[in-house]
């Protein structure tokens, strides 16, 4: 084999420092996780305020299911592991606790999405957060605890996740900072079945027709709209949204032009083809909503090419590889930017500008 040129040897060393200078300006989800531990005691303390006392109240009077759940905190505990997690105790959901192979393999996959938060922070940081299918309170629990959410408003329909979601918001002197309300979220009001799969993270609700042999339950739905409002939500103090819903993500959009008509709110969603299809839509169906409502887009997937922030008009283009069978989905932020600023800068002849 030759031996490398000499221009080869500088265009690998050029190439090299400038992995280097890009590597710097991108945050690192290892140092979120090692200064976790101590933003946790201090934003405890915050719950103990009067403003957080208060605002728990307001919340549980509007939220029967929390007040239900704070009284009735063991009514799960036979499915139920208290784990410690980054410096929280931590409630894990199981859903065969008497499978102790199954048990040992949820639990060491807990974890909190520290990449997915340093993804999202050009957008996504301060203010309130609305989190919808909270889960346990993964995605939410850590923003409000690093500070990039002054305060999450959750949503989770699944009975032994929403316990385990409020046991993690209050063992760990949260209350009043995460709010838990228990329903779906959709594009009407009433009651939905909720299908239960194998893991406590891809339960859904069922649309109209659709049919499971699996366990289901009975769960209240509402529209974002609606609930927002019931719940006495000031829309100017919320930031950033986001859309866990196992494919009903058309249906969320369908009840949510109010806050959808709020420029200032940035949505994580997740896009799904395959997930759409099984309740009889296309991928088209959402992207008439994410072309309506957002300027612009952020694909969050680790191995996505091209410019970080991109307009929705090339949403196709650049989410093809996910429109394909078996890719899976992928999580991408969605935001709106004002037409970009022209700014001038006058020199000492009045006659030229320089545009920036």
């Amino acid at each position: 084999m030759p031996p490398e040129s000499v221009e080869g040897a500088d265009l690998r060393e050029h190439k090299s420092e400038r992995e280097k200078r890009v590597r710097r300006q991108v945050l690192e989800p290892d140092t979120l996780q090692a200064v976790f531990p101590l933003r946790a005691q201090v934003v405890a303390r915050a719950s103990a305020k009067p403003e957080a006392r208060a605002r728990e109240r307001q919340f549980a009077t509007a939220s029967p299911a929390y007040a239900h759940a704070v009284e009735a905190r063991d009514e799960f505990a036979a499915n139920i592991r208290e784990i410690t997690l980054d410096s929280l105790t931590w409630s894990v959901p199981l859903l065969a606790p008497n499978d102790p192979d199954a048990v040992a393999r949820y639990l060491k996959h807990q974890d909190f999405p520290y990449r997915a938060i340093t993804q999202t922070r050009e957008t996504g940081i301060g203010g309130a957060m609305i989190d919808i299918g909270a889960n346990t309170g993964r995605m939410s629990i850590p923003r409000v605890v690093l500070g990039d959410a002054t305060v999450a408003y959750c949503i989770e329909p699944d009975p032994l996740n929403y316990a385990c979601l409020v046991r993690n918001i209050r063992d760990n002197g949260l209350a009043g900072l995460a709010l838990p309300d228990r329903l779906a979220i959709g594009a009407h009001s009433g009651v939905v079945r909720l299908e239960r799969a194998k893991s406590p993270g891809g339960h859904r609700v069922l649309g109209e027709g659709m049919k499971t042999g699996r366990e289901t339950v009975e769960v209240e739905i509402s529209t974002l709209d609606a609930w927002v409002e019931r719940m006495g939500i000031d829309l100017d103090t919320v930031r950033f949204v986001k859309l866990d819903v196992q494919g009903g993500e058309v249906d969320v959009l369908a009840g949510a032009s109010k806050v959808l008509s709020c420029p200032h709110v940035a949505w994580q969603i997740e896009v799904d083809a395959e997930r759409l299809d099984k309740r009889g839509l296309k991928i088209e169906d959402l992207f008439v909503y994410l072309r309506q409502n957002f300027t612009h887009f952020t694909d969050l997937n680790r191995l996505a090419t091209g410019k970080r922030s991109r307009p929705v008009a090339e949403l196709e283009e650049a989410l093809a590889y996910a429109l394909e069978a078996g890719a899976g989905g992928t999580d991408v932020l969605f935001f709106t930017m004002p037409s970009p600023p022209i700014s001038t800068l006058r020199l000492t002849d009045p006659a030229k500008t320089l545009r920036i």
